[in-house]
């Protein structure tokens, strides 16, 4: 029990199984990651032991069930990614049997309870070149070319049976139960949206029939695994697509299913429009989106309810539990910022909570989704979380795990320049690795760029993030300096033994004819909004100037965003870039793309365009927000002054880039300090 969350963190029963809290640990796409083997060390290296730490950590940081994410199964229809092993279901001595059963054991021996979801991708079964055709619940040619062909009753029998054989031999490796997977457009869900199934048998229609499929997958399920066996379903509350499922629709299709299962798990959203559905959400929206759904269907139903979706404190877990409106919390992208989340807020300890801040930098979502998005872009790449560099997720780019990092021969005075999230990370590690660290930073506050948050009305939680670190300077002990210029002197007053310069980066100022006249974009955020007029022109197309963009429209200005590329955020893809470019949409910005600016005056910009065309744009004030570059010229100083100890350049001063860029290299240098 947790005196301040004793509804978060008391027992659950679901089915004949108790769990400890009421946390959930989410599948996060882990494809049977945990059993692929790269001949030669072919990138990404150790991604199995990757996978497998990842959950362990899960359940070591307190989470009552864990997840092991998107698994096929069958090894022809329902397969998504060409590197899944072939696995045998109806054979208990399947060669990798062995590391399944492994992989229960590293869940329970913490003392949660081990689920495995079954995906089946139905009609969106890639090409993966096996000449095996996909099915779905009606027959349609895809917009790649392929040819989806629909179901008859004897392929929706082996079908079911493939799912009840997986339940078979997850349960033989040791594992408490499994997860439907009925929402996000696969497989069941399919069946039940009018949108996709057309049919006209017993199982189109109305939707007592489209729920059919599902219903007997279940209905077959139990009878084979009865019920001291787990089965969660997981839903989506609202497909957000047109014709798509609607809460109504998944009320009473829950009240159908309930028979059958023992958790119902609401999400949202379809797959294939990731960022437009809400499947997975960004910081443009509300923390906790899918609640009020699943609030609905917990009325209409006797078996517990988690509820998944942007979920990161146990404040807001604890409220949605103690009113009522669902049993448990699922969480998703939050445990990869901080899988010791349920420990530390049970443990009083939740103000130490890293708040996943729903950037898009772990899973930045499927290509595609916004039409403006350049072709040759491509699929995002999996990357680390931006705030927690400690814990290594399957996706990561780090090459070695924290424990083989060079064990300090002593305790080394560190000094530390700069107080942005980059040199504030590094001289927490530096101190948690047990160092004298001092910090200076020539302003009156810690925090540097990340202060601008305050005033954004979508980067609260890159605000809390900063003030988690310096509530984190403040427990290890570090001295910090404010007002405090470093200089060689001070260097050596110290005694320094090694320093880590985070310096940051400035306003790249273009040489642009009266560029002079054109407001920087993040001192906005420190004067005054309304100093920006009516209207207000934005020099840059970029992410940084579509976001303050955005900002600035919800202070009620009318906002022209210049970009010389043809879209807006060129180089970018993914859910996040989706999100911000349709918010501009809807609050009725204007982009002015193929446009490159030649004048800039106090009220206008003259830009001129591919056919050689020139245009002015009026407004009341024009904003730079064209990038920045490496502030040098502390590092000359210092590092010209000090060649005999250590140093390292860090976050911005190295190589502008992002805030999660800045927080691996700070927690990095810290690492290498012997």
């Amino acid at each position: 029990m947790s005196e301040k969350f004793p509804h978060l963190f008391s027992p659950l029963q679901v089915g004949t199984h108790t769990y400890r809290n009421r946390i959930e640990a989410s599948p996060t796409m882990f494809a049977f990651c945990h059993l692929i083997e790269f001949p030669g060390g072919v990138f990404p290296p150790r991604l199995p032991e990757r996978a497998m730490r990842m959950l362990e950590n899960r359940a070591k940081g307190g989470c009552a069930s864990v997840t092991l994410g998107e698994c096929a199964p069958n090894n022809t229809n329902c397969k998504r990614f060409p590197f899944e092993p072939d696995i045998d279901f109806t054979n208990f001595d399947d060669p990798w049997m062995p590391t399944i059963q492994a992989t229960a054991d590293v869940i329970k021996k913490h003392g949660a309870v081990a689920i495995a979801e079954l995906v089946c991708s139905g009609n969106t079964k890639p090409d993966l070149g096996d000449g095996i055709a996909p099915l779905g619940p009606s027959a349609f040619l895809r917009d790649d070319g392929v040819q989806v062909k629909a179901f008859d009753q004897q392929s929706i029998d082996d079908i079911i049976q493939d799912h009840v054989n997986a339940c078979r031999w997850f349960w033989y490796g040791g594992w408490d139960g499994i997860m439907i997977h009925a929402g996000h457009g696969w497989l069941p869900a399919q069946f039940l949206s009018k949108s996709i199934n057309h049919r006209t048998d017993c199982y189109g229609g109305s939707l007592e029939n489209r729920s059919r499929f599902t219903v007997e997958l279940l209905r077959k399920i139990r009878e084979a695994m009865g019920k001291n066996f787990i089965i969660e379903l997981r839903v989506s509350g609202e497909e957000h697509i047109p014709n798509g499922i609607t809460i109504d629709e998944t009320v009473e299709f829950c009240k159908q299913v309930e028979p059958y299962v023992d958790l119902i798990h609401v999400t949202s959203g379809n797959y294939y429009s990731t960022g437009r559905t809400l499947t997975v959400t960004t910081a443009l929206v509300p923390h906790g989106i899918n609640v009020e759904n699943a609030a609905k269907i917990k009325a209409a139903v006797n078996v517990p309810v988690t509820v998944v979706g942007g979920i990161n404190s146990p404040e807001f877990a604890e409220q949605a539990i103690a009113e009522g409106k669902v049993d448990m919390v699922t969480l998703a992208r939050q445990l990869i910022a901080d899988p010791n989340f349920a420990n530390k807020a049970q443990n009083g300890q939740e103000d130490r909570i890293r708040r996943c801040i729903r950037c898009g930098r772990c899973y930045p979502g499927p290509p595609g989704e916004h039409e403006t998005e350049r072709k040759g872009n491509g699929m995002p790449k999996l990357g680390t979380c931006t705030i927690n560099p400690y814990d290594v997720w399957p996706a990561s780019h780090h090459k070695v795990f924290p424990e083989e990092m060079p064990v300090p021969e002593a305790s080394r005075k560190v000094l530390v320049v700069g107080g942005g999230c980059g040199g504030m990370q590094a001289a927490i590690t530096a101190a948690e690795r047990g160092h004298r660290v001092t910090l200076v930073e020539k302003e009156d506050r810690l925090g540097g760029l990340l202060n601008f948050t305050k005033a954004s009305s979508h980067k609260q939680d890159i605000w809390n993030f900063k003030e988690l670190l310096i509530r984190e300077l403040d427990r290890l002990g570090v001295e910090v300096r404010l007002n405090c210029e470093a200089t060689p002197e001070l260097v050596r007053e110290l005694s320094a033994e090694a320093l880590i310069l985070a310096v940051g980066s400035c306003d790249l100022v273009p040489r642009i004819p009266g560029i002079e006249n054109a407001i920087p974009a993040l001192s906005v955020y420190y004067d005054n909004f309304a100093a920006l007029g009516k209207r207000t022109i934005v020099l840059g197309g970029g992410l940084v100037g579509c976001e303050a963009a955005v900002d600035y429209a919800d202070h009620g200005i009318q906002v022209t965003v210049v970009e010389r590329f043809e879209c807006l955020v060129p180089d970018g893809a993914g859910i996040y870039r989706t999100a911000v470019l349709d918010r501009l949409d809807a609050v009725g910005a204007v982009a002015a793309v193929n446009s490159t600016v030649t004048e800039v005056g106090k009220d206008y910009v003259t830009v001129s365009h591919p056919d050689g065309t020139t245009e002015v744009l009026l407004a009341d004030s024009v904003v730079n927000a064209m990038g920045r570059v490496r502030n040098t010229a502390p590092l000359e100083q210092l590092r010209n002054a000090l060649s005999e100890i250590q140093v390292f350049e860090i976050g911005d001063c190295k190589q502008v880039a992002q805030i999660g860029d800045a927080v691996s290299a700070g927690w990095t240098a810290a690492m290498e300090i012997c």
